[in-house]
This record gives structure tokens, C-alpha cells and sequence, in this order.
């Protein structure tokens, strides 16, 4: 049988023959170019961490992929804008207490996805890691699961929003700002273009949808806090809550959390979880915090959620790393055991357990912030999702919680309005009425950070030993809605104990 090339004199088979060569080298070429532009530019794919504990610091959870920002823009922002910067803060993103590790690009709690350009947004980590130093001069020890204690969501969103009211925030500006820095890519003056208009709209409608929480008379959150629901209500539950005719009471808004630690959720499953016990579901809470954090339902990043989940079940609370009186600690388990065991041992009778406002006396704002109206609307959002959420439920109180790591979770009550153990164990009319926050030196005796402890007097505030505070951090003001530091006292609460029952208490809820 004859082929089409046994047609051909030589010369002419030559020809073809090489013609067909030269085709493959280019059909080749343009498939490598192909992959090579796409692994360079890929269209969406998250960049991916080997270990669990880098992947719970940096993985993305999918809020990155319509929500995330630029990450060379979000990075030169604070250089560029330092006038919307805290007072006296880095020109970077610690300014915000976020966690910078040597050799990352950027601080633990942002990930990044691949979008042709770089971009990046917040995950799990950025509110649930935390640092502890001994000293001054001591180095941090960085604890995932903690509690993050410096970060300031409040100050990033107020930043990001006053950047991009700000006229210079252009695409000509950001484009001769990497130019100069020698950072500019070729792709990034086309995208930008586009791109910068788009973020400085998005984060406006965001303002907007959120503008409660700039108001003058608005409690901020302040250094390892937030509003965990009220956000919702004018944001991504919106349409739910026109639709329904409703509009949030005032009261309801104020409703700012103490981060929680998210260590040891393996027994923990089953139990109410949050602050008020509204419900008890460890995925349904952890999609909820991704919620939070910007991910839209059909854009969850489910297997890097479930790796987290799955981490977090058995990732075991720090142990207390400095010294511990193990006599004072025995002495303090018999007290332990007959005052608290009751409430916060995993399998005891209360455990997990709302306890009702008008017993336990604390601030009631966190509970009004939780409605019916919220509960209804999370189900809706989330429904026909293999993890819509089905448990939550509303409360008349706050959940009794278990206590592993609870020295490395202070400030305390749901709120944070109290800064030690020491002052937990004390009559609510004897806390300090006003504290820094932010702090991250260890306070050894009182079990808490070593902040200053004020007085107001006039329009500022006076130091323990009466001089004008003076300091630069923020301060938790107790007298403010939602963060009064009031209940969890009396008898049933171990502020009746004289100050040597404390001490020996204290000791043992170091070894938790």
C-alpha cells in the first residue's frame, strides 16, 4: 500500500517531511508557551502549603477568590497611605498586629490564590494565632489556636476603606509606585488598569454596607476582638433582611467577642459552641468564621476546610511555658474541683451549657446580637449546601466553656472586659474599669497580659499610681455598650476566695 510520501520524488519527500518536523517544533512551542503562561499567570489556583501548620497560617479557605485583594497592592498600600496608618505604627501590615515570619511574604492569617496576578485575604489564622513573650526583650512565641491578642480588624478595615475614599488611589498611582520599587511586572500595568478601579469600588460598597461600625458613637473592637454577626445583617444577609421587612435594632449591634481558641475541637464536637452556646456543630461553626471572613457560600474552598478542621481536632493547647509552683498547683486542683469542675470539665453535668443572663450577670449585648431574624437568614444563605448549617439555635445566656490553655486565652468573659484571672476572681465592682490591649507580655502572677490598669478622670485616664496614662496602646474602656466587665461574681464564681485560694487556684489553671 502506498503512503502519501512514496508519491513524492526525494527531493519533494525531503521537503514534506521536513515541513512536518518544523509544524511539531511549533505545535510543541506553543503548548509549552501555553502551560508556561498558565502556570505563570494560572487562572485560579491557590498557592499550597506542605505542612498542616502552614497551611492553617497561610492556605486559602476560597475568600480569596473573588474577595482577595491584590497582593503586591495590599502590601504597598500601607507604604504609600501612612497617614491612615495607628499612630506611630510600621508601614506594613503589622501595623495591625498581624504576625510577620521571617522570609514570608506576608504576615500569618493571609493566603493567596493565583489569578493571572497575585492575590490574597484573610483565613483562619489571622484571628486565631497569637504571640507570648516573657519580656520586653524576650523573643514572641507564636501559638496557632490562640487567641490572636495584637490583631486589630477594626484598624484594618478603617485603613482599607480610608485608602481607597482617598483620590490618589489610582491605578497610575500603584503602577509608578511598584515601577519605582522595581516590582512592576509586565502583566500588572493591564491589570491594574482594570483592577484598581474595581477594588477601590468594591471596598466603598463594603464601607457603605458596613458604616455602623465607623460611627463616632460605635464601640471599636480593639486589638483580639470582633462583631462575629452584626456585620451580616447589612452585608451578605441583606437581601434576606429586605425581604423579611426587618430592620436591626440598635441594641442588637454592639454584639463584639473576646477571638476564641480553636485548639482540642475534637471533644468539643457535639457540645454548644460560641460564646452564647447557639450552636453545636464544629464544621457548621468553622464554615460560619469562614463566612465571616468574606467566602461566599459557592466559593468555599472545601478540602482546605476540611484539612483545617481536621488539624484543629487534635492540635493540643499550649502548655504554660514558664514556671509552676507544683505545691501551690496541688492545693489549687481541691479548689478547682469543688468550684469549677462543675462548668468547665469536658463531661461534666453543665458543660457546654447556657447559663441563663439573669444568673451569670454579664454583658448582654452578645446575646442580643444573635436573633431569630440572623438564625433564619444563615440557614437561607446556606441552604442545599452539603453543609448548611442546621444546629444553630438562639440562647438566654452564655455557654459555660471549657478551660484547656485558658491561660494563654486572656482577657476574659466573652467580651475580653477583663484582663487577668486575678480579676475574674474578683467581685465585678473591684476590676479595673479601663485597660490597654494589644499587649502581648505574659503577667505571670494575675494569668493575663501585663497592661496598665486605669482610672477615667476627666476626659483621659490616670495609672494605679496616679499619673496621666500616657501609653501607646489601645484601651478596653468598660464603660462602653458591649464592654462592661460585670458578672461572673459572687459565691458560685470563686470571688469570695481570700487572696491565697486565688494564688493556689491560679497556679493549677496554669497546668489546664
Amino acid at each position: 500500500m502506498m503512503t502519501r510520501l512514496d508519491r513524492y520524488p526525494p527531493p519533494e519527500t525531503r521537503l514534506f517531511a521536513q515541513k512536518l518536523r518544523n509544524r511539531g517544533v511549533v505545535i510543541l512551542g506553543l503548548w509549552g508557551l501555553a502551560a508556561l503562561i498558565l502556570y505563570t499567570f494560572p487562572p485560579d489556583r491557590p498557592v499550597e502549603r506542605d505542612s498542616e501548620v502552614d497551611h492553617f497560617y497561610y492556605g486559602s479557605i476560597g475568600s480569596d477568590r473573588t474577595g482577595g485583594l491584590p497582593t503586591k497592592v495590599l502590601l504597598l498600600l500601607p507604604e504609600l497611605f501612612p497617614e491612615y496608618l495607628p499612630e506611630g505604627a510600621p508601614h506594613d501590615l503589622t501595623a495591625f498586629g498581624f504576625i510577620q515570619q521571617k522570609d514570608e511574604r506576608l504576615p500569618i492569617g493571609f493566603s493567596i490564590r493565583r489569578q493571572i496576578i497575585d492575590r490574597t485575604q484573610i483565613n483562619c489564622a489571622a484571628c486565631h494565632t497569637g504571640i507570648v513573650r516573657e519580656s520586653a526583650d524576650s523573643a514572641p512565641m507564636i501559638l496557632p489556636g490562640m487567641p490572636a491578642i495584637t490583631v486589630d480588624l477594626h484598624s484594618f478595615y478603617r485603613f482599607l476603606f480610608d485608602v481607597a475614599a482617598d483620590d490618589r488611589f489610582t491605578a497610575r498611582t500603584i503602577i509608578d509606585a511598584l515601577d519605582d520599587r522595581g516590582t512592576l511586572g509586565w502583566v500588572d500595568p493591564v491589570v491594574y488598569r482594570v483592577g484598581i478601579p474595581i477594588m477601590r469600588d468594591a471596598l466603598l460598597g463594603r464601607e457603605l454596607r458596613n458604616a455602623f461600625l465607623f460611627q463616632p458613637t460605635y464601640t471599636p473592637f480593639l486589638p483580639g476582638r470582633v462583631n462575629t454577626f452584626d456585620t451580616f445583617k447589612g452585608d451578605q444577609f441583606r437581601d434576606f433582611y429586605a425581604a423579611e421587612g426587618v430592620t436591626p435594632d440598635p441594641d442588637e449591634m454592639f454584639g463584639i467577642v473576646d477571638f476564641p481558641a480553636v485548639w482540642n475541637q475534637a471533644p468539643r464536637e457535639g457540645m454548644w459552641l460560641h460564646w452564647d452556646a447557639n450552636q453545636s456543630s464544629v464544621r457548621e461553626r468553622n464554615f460560619s468564621a469562614a463566612i465571616g471572613a468574606g467566602t461566599l457560600p459557592h466559593e468555599m474552598d472545601i478540602d482546605a476546610l476540611l484539612r483545617v478542621e481536621a488539624w484543629l481536632r487534635d492540635l493540643p493547647p499550649p502548655q504554660y511555658p514558664f514556671a509552676i509552683d507544683e505545691t501551690l498547683a496541688e492545693k489549687g486542683a481541691g479548689i478547682y474541683a469543688a468550684r469549677c469542675a462543675d462548668c468547665h470539665d469536658f463531661g461534666s453535668p453543665l458543660i457546654g451549657q447556657a447559663i441563663p443572663l439573669a444568673d451569670i450577670g454579664t454583658d448582654p449585648y452578645r446575646l442580643w446580637s444573635y436573633t431569630d431574624t440572623l438564625r433564619r437568614a444563615q440557614i437561607d444563605y446556606t441552604s442545599g449546601y452539603f453543609w448548611e448549617f442546621q444546629t444553630f439555635r438562639v440562647t438566654d445566656g452564655y455557654a459555660t466553656q471549657p478551660l484547656d490553655g485558658i491561660w494563654a486565652r486572656a482577657p476574659y468573659l466573652h467580651n475580653g472586659a477583663v484582663p487577668s484571672m486575678w480579676d475574674l476572681l474578683s467581685p465585678d465592682t473591684d476590676r479595673p474599669v479601663a485597660f490597654e490591649v494589644g499587649v502581648d507580655i505574659y503577667d505571670q502572677q494575675r494569668m493575663g497580659f501585663q497592661t496598665a490598669r486605669l482610672t477615667p478622670t476627666g476626659d483621659g485616664f490616670v495609672t494605679e499610681g496616679g499619673d496621666a496614662y500616657t501609653g501607646p496602646n489601645q484601651l478596653l474602656d468598660t464603660r462602653l455598650k458591649g464592654n462592661p466587665a460585670t458578672g461572673h461574681t459572687g459565691p458560685r464564681y470563686g470571688t469570695d476566695l481570700d487572696h491565697a485560694d486565688k494564688r493556689a487556684l491560679i497556679e493549677y489553671l496554669k497546668t489546664k
